[in-house]
């Protein structure tokens, strides 16, 4: 084995539970860089262990933690998908800078720098916002462009919340986000947007802690949290200097089959945002860590961007 795994947990800033945490550092301690990770919505950290080896081969740690209401971060399996009463995604954010700080204890000193995918990406993307001072550069994977239905989203997750209570989850809500996702692929099953690969499909199908609905306030959070970081604000406050890569699935449905992908890439350069790159990967979809297809060339052109800021 490459690295060494070292698991421990913080209490969340919402006090709602204990954000469960992993690092993997280069089993021969020689470290170049820090990545720290904000996965996605419903899933958990253990998914990104490949992607920790090859960083750690590559004399890159790796730190990541489960979301609030995410994988361990939640006191029992009801609170899955709840983030507190009120702009739970915020606690998303201030519980990754907790990360932060004891990453950077124990790696004094290295370039720093923050990964984000899918739903982490729109973390990510707040975080680079609050918290640029303390990263290096920040890579978004698996991002969407602005949503202009996300606003009616939030109406009707706080009528749902009110009618039916902060931790009802509904189908509806779930169908109006994501119904489309699937449209333009096998059918084989309700995820094959996820990957091209069946046994990486059928592995998320099969983790209890994966696909999981969230709650009624929990979508209502991530369609804020999407609003946020596509406002004009956002774009115009980022940091100019803060590195940015840009990596997505050319046919990933969140970001629009790629057209998403480059608004977000576009309105950054836009706001003078000179230091952006952006990789599309031809025919994968969403999960590019979890397509084999296209796996090495994800993590070898992560790697080379990170040497190329540091």
């Amino acid at each position: 084995m490459s690295y060494l795994k070292n698991e421990f947990t913080f209490p969340s800033v919402s006090g709602l539970a204990d954000i469960h945490c992993a690092s993997y550092i280069p089993k021969n301690g020689e470290v170049k860089a820090v990545l720290q990770v904000a996965h996605g919505m419903a899933e958990h950290l253990e998914r990104y262990e490949n992607f920790a080896r090859v960083l750690c081969e590559n004399g890159i740690a790796l730190y990541i933690n489960d979301h609030l209401g995410h994988g361990g971060s939640v006191r029992n399996d009801n609170e899955l998908g709840y983030f507190g009463e009120k702009d739970g995604w915020k606690h998303f954010v201030e519980d990754c800078h907790e990360l932060t700080e004891i990453a950077k204890s124990e790696n004094p000193g290295k370039p720093y720098i923050f990964f984000g995918h899918s739903m982490g990406s729109f973390v990510a993307r707040a975080y680079s916002l609050k918290y640029s001072a303390d990263i290096d550069g920040a890579v978004y994977c698996g991002t969407s462009g602005p949503n202009p239905a996300a606003g009616a989203g939030i109406l009707i997750t706080k009528l749902i919340t009110k009618l039916k209570g902060d931790h009802y989850r509904s189908k509806l809500i779930d169908k109006i986000g994501f119904g489309s996702y699937n449209s333009k692929f096998e059918g084989r099953t309700a995820f094959d947007w996820l990957s091209r690969d069946n046994f990486e499909v059928d592995k998320y199908i099969a983790d209890k802690y994966c696909g999981f609905l969230f709650t009624a306030p929990g979508y209502g959070d991530l369609f804020a949290l999407l609003g946020y970081v596509s406002s004009k604000e956002w774009f115009a406050n980022l940091s100019k200097e803060l590195p940015v890569l840009i990596i997505s699935g050319a046919m990933d449905p969140v970001g629009n089959y790629s057209k998403g992908v480059d608004q977000v890439c576009d309105m950054l350069k836009a706001n003078g945002k000179t230091n952006v790159k952006k990789i599309l990967y031809r025919d994968a979809r969403h999960e590019i860590l979890n397509e084999s297809a296209c796996f090495d060339t994800v993590c070898k052109d992560v790697i080379e961007w990170i040497d190329s800021i540091i």
